[in-house]
């Protein structure tokens, strides 16, 4: 579970941003939040959602997440010299040489961690993790000023797995490689629990539907009764990925591609999918019909690739991070989407939403707690963003969330200054 994120000097974002899901007391909608028992008193949500103008840098927050992540992944492979490729806030010279920061805090099996890293694009500065294994903060690793180390625990392993870490490489991606258990934990929430997801159909995310489709008749199931509540008109779907030989592939295939795959370098992959629209004849009967994926429409498209970590993230325990939840779907699509997480008989993992969307018709308290509705606006004069909360405005429970966003009462909206262009 995700109780915080913090960034600092990434892309838009030049000041300290904080997207928290940590509940206010507000007592409304109490379906939309988790009591975890090592948080004690507070509650976390199970979902946020976040508005905000074009180019206001919403999406940059969910480039923030998937940066941090991807760093985590990858960074044990870097080799000397390798560059990290951060991305500074630009419009300001200091800024341009100062590290990117990034601080998580969260929770896994049952333990809360923090975990916070600043660099350049030549080099780790400072790195950190703590951990709460009896509800008191405890220190894992201390990183600062790239070589410097200090270590409360293990220290003589700590110390050997130190002097092994590049200074372009996480110390938390060393250890974890060097099988140190107290970093596997937060390597692993970064791996199988963080989930972050573009605002294009990637190939991978069709991929990983296909795979759940054929997992198990258990999860093919509830995929199809996912897709079938979003009324698509889609009766059943078989779904495949095989290798092609070389006899099998078209002859306007690249001889190039063809010599690589010859040479063992390379494989050609193959998805199938079939998916069936059952009709009613001239005479009443059923006519079952079998459409090719690309035949259909581009929301139900998308509405596939979702839906496969849709059901990995409810049922898992994950934390599903999308940029621009809207593209493709229906208004209707997205709410139905969304009420998954918020629904306990659905949500029985605990799992969480971050998303961002242009979509108002989900800025209602009948569907958000005041709390998970977050804006991100510009600074008109240093291009800078800011992000805030509906809480502080502290609109009236009865209030018109959407009509008051789109009077630009809570900002984060599109300047326009005249209604023509010639």
């Amino acid at each position: 579970m995700l109780i915080e994120f913090s960034v600092e000097n990434f892309r838009s974002i030049k000041e300290k941003v904080t997207l928290s899901m940590v509940a206010s007391s507000d007592k409304s909608l109490e379906n939309n939040l988790i009591k975890p028992k090592v948080l004690k008193k507070d509650r976390l949500l199970k979902s946020a959602v976040l508005y905000g103008a074009n180019a206001s840098g919403k999406s940059n927050v969910i480039m923030a997440l998937g940066f941090l992540k991807d760093l985590v992944m990858r960074s044990h492979k870097y080799q000397k010299g390798d560059e990290i490729k951060y991305s500074p806030f630009k419009l300001d010279e200091e800024y341009i040489s100062k590290p990117s920061k990034f601080k998580v805090v969260f929770i896994k099996n049952n333990i809360k961690y923090v975990y916070g890293v600043s660099s350049t694009n030549e080099k780790i500065i400072d790195e950190y993790l703590y951990y709460y294994p009896k509800g008191r903060r405890a220190l894992i690793f201390k990183r600062s000023g790239t070589t410097k180390y200090k270590f409360s625990i293990d220290k003589d392993k700590q110390k050997d797995n130190s002097e092994r870490t590049l200074d372009n490489v996480l110390y938390l991606s060393k250890a974890t490689q060097e099988k140190y258990d107290k970093t596997a934990d937060t390597f692993d929430w970064f791996k199988d629990t963080l989930k972050v997801i573009g605002p294009t159909d990637h190939p991978g995310l069709i991929k990983f539907t296909i795979e759940l489709l054929n997992k198990d008749q258990n999860l093919k199931t509830i995929i199809l009764k996912s897709i079938l509540e979003a009324d698509l008109g889609i009766g059943d779907i078989s779904a495949s990925i095989k290798d092609l030989a070389i006899d099998d592939l078209p002859s306007e295939f690249p001889t190039e591609l063809k010599g690589l795959i010859i040479d063992g370098k390379s494989k050609i992959r193959q998805r199938e999918i079939k998916i069936l629209h059952t009709v009613l004849n001239k005479e009443g009967k059923e006519l079952n019909v079998y459409f090719d994926f690309n035949e259909e429409s581009e929301g139900t498209q998308r509405l596939f690739s979702l839906i496969g970590p849709w059901i990995d993230a409810l049922v898992n325990d994950r934390i599903l991070v999308v940029d621009e939840l809207d593209t493709k779907l229906h208004p209707i699509l997205n709410i139905f989407l969304i009420k998954l997480f918020h629904d306990s008989t659905q949500n029985k993992s605990n799992a969480q939403l971050i998303f961002t969307t242009h979509n108002t018709n989900t800025l209602d308290l009948d569907l958000f707690r005041r709390d998970q509705i977050w804006f991100t606006e510009k600074n008109p004069d240093s291009g800078s963003t800011d992000l805030y909360s509906l809480v502080q405005y502290s609109p009236r429970k009865d209030e018109n969330i959407q009509k008051g966003y789109l009077l630009g009462r809570y900002g984060a909206i599109p300047f326009i200054k005249e209604n023509k262009i010639f």
